[in-house]
């Protein structure tokens, strides 16, 4: 089953088109990847499918709802769709503890046990329960990256949009991250959407990819194509 189905998908910022009629599909529980150089359209593609970037033209379907411009995402859409940025920096405030930042999208939505679920989200991301106490600032670099990562798994969403989630951090810590993406995505039998200009790290976490440029997709690649390295290409 589909829980992605963009057809014709056009933005446009003033007089620059940064999407051109892109039109792709992503399955329930795959991996689909946008692979392509900077300024192609795949991040302002990610910013629609998160409700961030909401002048579009064109025909979107998100998790069985069709989507009309302008739109907020309300009540389930925003629960189940949520995203991971290239720098963690961006979503973290820098003075609210760890625990303050985990503990909001929770009271948001009305869940109970909070400090239980907060220490729970720590532990599946790698992280000791005593960084709840602690501020971004007093993390590294991966270890702020994981704590966007379990915020974004706090509301068990179907969808996850990763917007170059690890090309700020060193390769081992790299290697990491990609891991715990993978194991959590098992864990928890949810979609991912990918972004990044990495072709390793597309052929390491993708069922299949698609090559953007001038604001449109050009090809996608399946898993074999990506295996014979035929997505490295510019």
């Amino acid at each position: 089953m589909a829980l992605v189905e963009v057809s014709q998908l056009q933005v446009a910022f003033g007089e620059k088109t940064a999407v051109s009629a892109a039109s792709f599909t992503i399955e329930k529980g795959e991996t689909f990847s946008l692979i392509g150089e900077s300024g192609c359209g795949k991040s302002t593609l990610l910013r629609v499918l998160a409700g961030l970037q909401r002048q579009w033209s064109g025909n979107l379907r998100l998790l069985g709802e069709n989507l009309k411009p302008d739109a907020r995402f309300t009540g389930a859409l925003r629960r189940n769709v949520q995203m991971v940025f290239q720098d963690p920096w961006a979503s973290l405030h820098p003075n609210h503890t760890i625990s303050r930042t985990l503990s909001e999208p929770l009271k948001i939505h009305g869940e109970t046990q909070i400090a239980e679920k907060v220490a729970e989200a720590l532990e599946q991301v790698g992280l000791a329960a005593d960084a709840a106490k602690r501020y971004p600032h007093q993390l590294s670099g991966g270890q702020r990256q994981r704590v966007a990562i379990a915020r974004a798994l706090l509301l068990r969403p179907q969808l996850l949009l990763l917007d170059e989630p690890t090309s700020a951090l060193d390769m081992s810590v790299q290697a990491e991250i990609l891991n715990l993406l993978n194991r959590l995505k098992q864990q928890h039998g949810m979609t991912y959407l990918l972004v990044s200009h990495d072709a390793d790290v597309i052929a390491h976490m993708s069922d299949r990819a698609a090559f953007m440029a001038h604001g449109q997709i050009q090809r996608v690649f399946d898993r074999q194509a990506m295996l014979n390295g035929e997505h490295r290409m510019g």
